[in-house]
């Protein structure tokens, strides 16, 4: 698909001039949307994500929703239904002219971290339709010690898991709009297909090369990574949903940092937390391991250049994959030197270019897509779903006029693997932050986990 065709696609049945009523999916919204589509053929609540901002104060309702209705104007999307049209034409999301964003709020019986999380993990059981419901929520907590929580859920067709972050900027935009009476801004998701221009930089012939790589990397015989969930599973487990989070403090977190540019030469902590968690994993799993034992799982990029936010309702990412064997497990330093050679090797060998070139092709055949993920999540699940977002941006230390102590993103899930681990950085801070399916993992297994991470991050 050309550049200059998706943006046919894009105006397609709007005038000239005025403003589109629809936002078509690119390649990578349409692979989560398969996702989605088939999870929830299968009971499961669907896809979702979610974004939890502890505030130290209240924040006014009438003023929030007044700045969310600046947000909807802004980008339209916010509010719209999903449309599979079928034929040569790819789905996309249909704008409501006269819909108005809701701000869902409810007053909690407690003040801790464990009553916002009870809220939060019942907000996951509940299905999200595209078709039916808006594709991202927003909901205020009240908290009887006076706090605020702020919580964002999202279909993750409709953005990545970087993406709250500027979601949250562009709301805290609409409110310094709104308290000094300046005109409202428009959003910019309505131009072209950006995942594809980024990919179509990239000559054809470095595109396929890249692609072949991936393919080769597949062909071989199938093989079940080492997990934390127990044994003997013959189906796809999708409740209890739980939540925990670990958060370490700004000194552990130097600690961690410092020893990331030790002996990788660079700040980015994934190969550092990946290699504590694969450790761990390997420390606790009842599943039988050897020397050969596979730890894999995949990496998300982020493609949007530092300093760029948009495109902010669409995801814009490619992976590589990440993988250890129970041999290289003794050695945590030497492990995480070689996490960080692989993931800069595939990065040199364009893995993420081939990788976003096979999910350009797929993303056009649903069914076989679908089969295939579903096939894949069964049969031959990660070790554990992962994602490290980095530092969160800059200018979320407040929030609508108060103070912002913690911020964090959640990943859905289900068993197997039964865990995923979102990793951020907030006010300096290292939060590991885990959704599991507890008739897969056990809350006390879960706990251990995290105890076993933190105790080899922090290990001198």
């Amino acid at each position: 698909m050309s550049i200059a065709t998706t943006s046919r696609n894009i105006l397609q049945n709007d005038s000239i001039g005025a403003a589109p009523t629809r936002q078509y999916f690119n390649a990578a919204d349409r692979l989560m949307f398969v996702a989605h589509n088939g999870l929830r053929r299968l009971g499961h609540p669907g896809f979702q994500c979610q974004t939890h901002v502890w505030m130290e104060g209240r924040v006014d309702p009438v003023t929030l929703r007044a700045v969310l209705g600046r947000l909807q104007r802004r980008y339209p999307v916010v509010t719209a239904r999903s449309v599979i049209p079928g034929g040569q034409e790819g789905p996309y999301w249909q704008f409501q002219p006269d819909a108005e964003i809701e701000l869902h709020e409810a007053s909690l019986g407690g003040s801790d971290v464990s009553a916002v999380h009870s809220f939060a993990e019942d907000l996951y059981t509940r299905p999200i339709d595209h078709d039916k419901v808006d594709p991202i929520t927003f909901h205020l907590l009240h908290l009887p010690d006076g706090r605020d929580v702020f919580l964002v859920r999202f279909g993750h067709s409709l953005m990545d898991g970087k993406a709250p972050e500027f979601v949250l900027r562009q709301i805290c935009d609409c409110y310094e709009e709104h308290e000094n009476l300046k005109t409202e801004q428009h959003g910019s998701e309505d131009g072209p297909d950006e995942l594809s221009a980024y990919l179509y930089r990239h000559g054809r012939k470095q595109r396929v090369r890249s692609a072949l790589r991936v393919i080769r990397s597949h062909v071989r015989l199938p093989f079940r990574s080492m997990s934390l969930d127990r044994p003997g599973l013959s189906e796809l487990l999708f409740e209890p949903f739980r939540i925990a989070i670990r958060s370490l403090d700004e000194e552990q977190t130097e600690r961690i940092s410092k020893r990331a540019k030790r002996l990788c030469g660079f700040m980015n902590l994934s190969p550092v937390v990946l290699a504590s968690a694969y450790r761990s994993v390997g420390r606790l799993s009842s599943r039988k391991q050897n020397k050969r034992t596979c730890f894999q799982t995949d990496l998300p990029l982020n493609l949007r250049p530092p300093g760029r936010f948009e495109p902010i309702f669409h995801n814009f990412m490619s992976f590589i994959q990440m993988s250890a064997t129970g041999a290289e497990l003794d050695d945590r330093d030497g492990l995480t030197q070689a996490l960080n050679s692989r993931m800069r090797n595939q990065l040199r060998r364009g893995i993420e270019l081939g990788n976003l070139q096979m999910m350009t092709t797929m993303s056009r055949y649903d069914r076989l897509l679908a089969k295939h993920l579903l096939e894949r999540m069964k049969n031959h699940p990660f070790t554990l779903a992962f994602g490290y977002q980095g530092p969160a941006v800059s200018g979320l230390e407040s929030f609508c006029g108060q103070n912002v102590d913690w911020l964090y993103t959640l990943n859905t899930g289900m068993s197997p693997p039964g865990i995923t681990l979102q990793v951020n950085q907030f006010r300096g801070r290292l939060n590991l932050c885990v959704s599991y399916v507890s008739s897969g993992i056990s809350e006390s297994l879960t706990n251990a986990f995290l105890d076993a991470m933190i105790e080899d991050l922090l290990d001198a």
